[in-house]
C-alpha cells in the first residue's frame, strides 16, 4: 500500500500514555484546489483566497483505542458489510448485490492467500433499509458480533447515519458505493471513501457541456430524492459560476412514468441540452418521451445510465446520450479483465462499477488489516495514511478529507455501445 508522501507534519500529540503516530495530524501538500475543483468554478475564487482550507487537513484520532489489547484467541477476522440488500427498491438492491459480490470475491481471494497469518476472513452482512436510523442499529449489531471494520453503503441518507455511529463505536468504515460528496465532509476520522463521488462527475459534465460543446442554455430534470438533489448540486452551482445558470430545473417523484408535462416546460424554454439525474428506468423513459416529443437536445446523465439496462429500455432513443463513469471498462487493463473473468465465473453475470469499486475498497481494507493487525485504531491509521492506491480500475487518489478525487470518465452512446474518454478540465482560454 502506498502511503502519503506529501504530508507536512504539524505536531505530535500525546494522549494519556500513547502518542499519535508521526504524520497523523497533517495538512496535505497542495498543488490544486480542494476536491480538484477547477479555478473557474471554485467558490469565491474570483474575489478572495480562503483564509483557511478546512478540508485539506487530515484530522487525527486522539482517543485511546491504539492502547487496547489485541485479542489472541481469534478464529476468524470478521469484516462487516452493510448495504440495501432487500426492502429498499429494485435499483438499490441491484447495486447492493453487486457491491456485496465484489466484496466477497476480494475476501475469498485473500483467504486463498492465507487470510491474516493463517486466520481466515469472514464476511458478516447486514441489510441497510430506508428506515430512519436502521443503518445505525445494524452497525451496532456488526460491532456486537466482533467486526473489525465495515464496508458500505450506497444510499447517502443511511450512510450518513452509519458513519456517525461508527465514530462512537470507533470502527473503521470503507465506503465504496455512495456518491454523496458530503460524506467525508463530516470530518469523521474513521471513514474513507474509495469510489468516485458526484462532485467529480459534475465537474466532468460542466466541462463537457459548457467548455467543450459550447452550450449555454441547459435544463435539469431530476428525481425528488437526496441522491438526485445532492447529485446535481455542484452542477447547478458550477453552471452559475461559468456565467450560464441552469435555465430550468424540473423535479419529479421517484417512480413516475409520464414526464411529458415537465418536458413540455423544458421544451418551451428553448434549451440546447438536458441533464437527467435519477434511476435508470426513469432516465430511459425521459429520453424516450423527449424523442417522441421531437426534442432533439443532447441528453447528459449520471453514472447509473452506463448500463445494459439503460440501452435496452431507451432503445434507439439512447443514441448520443452522454454520461459520467468512474473508470473506463474498455481500457484493456489486465487486472480489470482478470477480475471480470473471475467475477463472471463466480456469479454468472458481468460486474458493474459497484462490484469493481467494492473489490478495490475491500482489497485496501485487507492490506490495512495485514499491516496493522487486529487493532481498529491502527487499521484506521493505515487507511487514513493512504494518498494513492493502484486499483484494478485505475489510480485511487485520496484528498485531505479521505475522499477519492481521481480522474473520472465520460461515455457517449454511439451505434448502441458506450465509447469512453477521460475527463480533463479545459479552460475557456484553451479553446
Amino acid at each position: 500500500m502506498k502511503k502519503s508522501n506529501g504530508l507536512l507534519t504539524i505536531l505530535l500529540f500525546v494522549v494519556g500514555t500513547g502518542a499519535i503516530p508521526f504524520g497523523q495530524y497533517a495538512v496535505m501538500a497542495q498543488d490544486s484546489n480542494y476536491a480538484n475543483t477547477p479555478d473557474e468554478i471554485f467558490p469565491y475564487g474570483n474575489f478572495q483566497a480562503p483564509f483557511y482550507n478546512h478540508f485539506d487537513e487530515r484530522l487525527p484520532y486522539l482517543g485511546a483505542a491504539r492502547e487496547y489489547e489485541t485479542p489472541s484467541d481469534v478464529e476468524k477476522v470478521k469484516i462487516g458489510f452493510i448495504g440495501p440488500l432487500e426492502g429498499a427498491g429494485e435499483y438499490y438492491t441491484m447495486y447492493a448485490r453487486q457491491m456485496l459480490q465484489g466484496t466477497r470475491l476480494a475476501l475469498e481471494e485473500a483467504n486463498e492467500q492465507g487470510g491474516l497469518n493463517g486466520i481466515p476472513f469472514e464476511l458478516i452482512t447486514r441489510n441497510d433499509v430506508g428506515l430512519w436510523g436502521a443503518s445505525g442499529n445494524e452497525l451496532v449489531t456488526l460491532d456486537d458480533e466482533g467486526a473489525i471494520a465495515v464496508i458500505g453503503s450506497i444510499d447517502g441518507n443511511n450512510t450518513h447515519i452509519a458513519i456517525r455511529v461508527a465514530l462512537k463505536l470507533e470502527i473503521p468504515v470503507v465506503n465504496t458505493g455512495s456518491t454523496d460528496p458530503t460524506l467525508t465532509e463530516t470530518r469523521i476520522p474513521w471513514l474513507i471513501r474509495t469510489n468516485s463521488d458526484d462532485r467529480q462527475f459534475n465537474y466532468a459534465l460542466l466541462n463537457e457541456i459548457y467548455n467543450r460543446r459550447g452550450y449555454t442554455r441547459v435544463a435539469v430534470i431530476r428525481a425528488n430524492s437526496r441522491y438526485a438533489r445532492v447529485g446535481t448540486k455542484e452542477f447547478i452551482a458550477g453552471a452559475t459560476r461559468l456565467g450560464h445558470p441552469v435555465i430550468r430545473q424540473m423535479v419529479y417523484l421517484p417512480g413516475e412514468t409520464d414526464f411529458r408535462d415537465l418536458l413540455e416546460r423544458i421544451k418551451a424554454a428553448d434549451v440546447e441540452a438536458v441533464l437527467v439525474w435519477g434511476q435508470v428506468d426513469e432516465a430511459a423513459r425521459i429520453v424516450k418521451q423527449m424523442r417522441e416529443m421531437n426534442m432533439q437536445q443532447t441528453v447528459f446523465g449520471s453514472e447509473r445510465l452506463v448500463s445494459d439496462r439503460f440501452l435496452e429500455l431507451a432503445g434507439e432513443s439512447a443514441e448520443g446520450v452522454v454520461a459520467t463513469y468512474p473508470y473506463n471498462p474498455h481500457a484493456g487493463n489486465p487486472e480489470l479483465e482478470r477480475f471480470r473473468q473471475k467475477y463472471m465465473e463466480r456469479f454468472g453475470h458481468e460486474p458493474d462499477n459497484q462490484a469493481v469499486q467494492a473489490y478495490d475498497g475491500t482489497r485496501i481494507l485487507i492490506e490495512a488489516i495485514r499491516e496493522a493487525g487486529l487493532n481498529r485504531a491502527l487499521i484506521r491509521d493505515e487507511l487514513t495514511s493512504i494518498e494513492n492506491y493502484e486499483g484494478i480500475a485505475g489510480e485511487i487518489q485520496m484528498d485531505g478529507s479521505w475522499n477519492n478525487v481521481s480522474q473520472v470518465w465520460l461515455a457517449e452512446i454511439r451505434d448502441g455501445t458506450f465509447e469512453f474518454w477521460p475527463y480533463r478540465w479545459e479552460y475557456l482560454s484553451d479553446n
